[in-house]
């Protein structure tokens, strides 16, 4: 009985609450999504996941290259996630596995992994006439660094 009394208390003592809200604040606590669009980040090898066991130290960055620009040859220590947000993004890698060896290219709203740390040397290059935009994100530990460049071979 008293337990029945005290939630015909609190309802009574929401409701009033409610009644006392502007009506904006009313409706968007029960509106229905609208004009929202989602896309799952789609990567070169498939779908964008990962499992992860140990805590993670998030770095990045928004990159742009200019036209006829390059980052230089450089490893990611870590793995690095790479969306393309403007232009086309050419990666050139020294090494990997088929499918990641030699030149890839990755247009705006396309996206891929590198697995970081194991030895896969890479360029990035703009050979358009209009800058590259990319996002960057370094997926480490803390304590790691990323990414590490050296100069081309002599």
């Amino acid at each position: 009985m008293i337990t029945k009394a005290l939630i015909a208390a609190a309802a009574s003592l929401l409701v009033m609450g409610l009644e006392g809200l502007p009506a904006y604040a009313q409706a968007d606590t029960v509106a229905e999504p609208k004009g929202i669009t989602v896309k799952g980040l789609v990567t070169s090898l498939g779908g964008f996941s990962a499992t992860v066991s140990t805590p993670l130290f998030v770095t990045g960055a928004t990159v742009e290259l200019a036209p006829g620009g390059q980052t230089g040859r450089q490893e990611f220590r870590v793995p690095t996630y790479i969306f393309v947000i403007e232009g086309t993004l050419i990666t050139e890698y020294e090494a990997g596995p088929i499918g990641i060896k030699g030149t890839q290219y990755h247009a705006a709203g396309q996206s891929f992994m590198d697995n970081g740390g194991v030895g896969w040397w890479h360029n990035f290059v703009n050979r358009s006439e209009k800058p590259v935009k990319y996002l960057m994100l370094h997926l480490g530990y803390p304590g790691r660094p990323d990414p590490i460049q050296r100069p081309d071979k002599e």
